[in-house]
């Protein structure tokens, strides 16, 4: 069934009230009609199965026929913390690590970001936020990962407050993620990013500072995106938190 992200003000004990674009998407796009059920999700970690029992123009009333708990979140909180790249690249990893089960964004400036400003335009904090929630929605979750307005890097490391922290970097080649992770269960994890280019290594030096451990993920040099992803996957898996194929 189709899944869809409500705000919580729109839901009663025994009904839902659905507005808006996502009315539009599912009276005019789906062609979904009275009768027809759909999943619908507080962000509190609940799925509702829901069916549509009234249409109008511009809202949907449906009556609510199950409740449960959503099964799509990981019980590990991995915070990424992504150096600002191009805006294609950082769409991408804003999808694909909320497929994978990150729970926090936090753009960041670096001293090799080609964006250097921490400001953000409202319009492109939306569609950043859209891009979360359509990947939530089709992944399976259960909350919307937050998503944090762009800050420096020092700041960053500066207000982390995870269990452990680590930093990919290429020149970390004694130490790798299962050798970190091995007999431990962070509850909370933050995960360091760099641009296209990687980090500087003074801005290794100043992570380290702030008990942020380099890793290496491997022999091969992955791009800033790839490596998000992967880190991200290989976090989740090494804990135990994917699901089997």
């Amino acid at each position: 069934m189709h899944r869809f992200f409500i705000s919580p003000d729109r839901f009663s004990p025994t009904s839902v009230v659905i507005t808006d674009e996502q009315a539009h998407q599912i009276t005019r796009v789906l062609r979904l009609r009275v009768d027809d059920k759909i999943v619908v999700l507080d962000n509190a970690g609940w799925e509702y199965e829901v069916q549509i029992t009234a249409v109008s123009q511009k809202s949907i009333i449906a009556d609510i026929v199950n409740k449960q708990e959503a099964q799509g979140e990981p019980e590990i909180d991995i915070t990424l913390c992504m150096g600002l790249m191009k805006r294609d690249k950082f769409e991408w990893v804003l999808q694909k690590c909320t497929e994978v089960g990150v729970t926090r964004f936090v753009p960041m400036v670096t001293q090799r970001s080609l964006v250097q400003e921490t400001t953000m335009k409202a319009t492109k904090f939306e569609r950043w936020q859209k891009i979360i929630t359509e990947a939530a929605e089709q992944s399976r979750r259960g909350k919307l990962p937050e998503l944090c307005q762009p800050i420096k890097l020092a700041d960053a490391f500066a207000q982390n407050e995870a269990e452990l922290a680590l930093v990919p970097w290429e020149e970390a080649e004694d130490r790798n993620l299962r050798m970190v992770l091995a007999g431990k269960r962070p509850s909370s994890v933050a995960l360091f990013i760099g641009p296209e280019g990687g980090f500087a290594a003074e801005e290794i030096a100043l992570a380290q500072t702030h008990d942020i451990q380099p890793i290496t993920l491997g022999k091969r040099i992955l791009r800033a995106e790839t490596a998000a992803m992967v880190a991200s996957s290989l976090i989740l898996y090494e804990l135990e938190q994917t699901k089997p194929l």
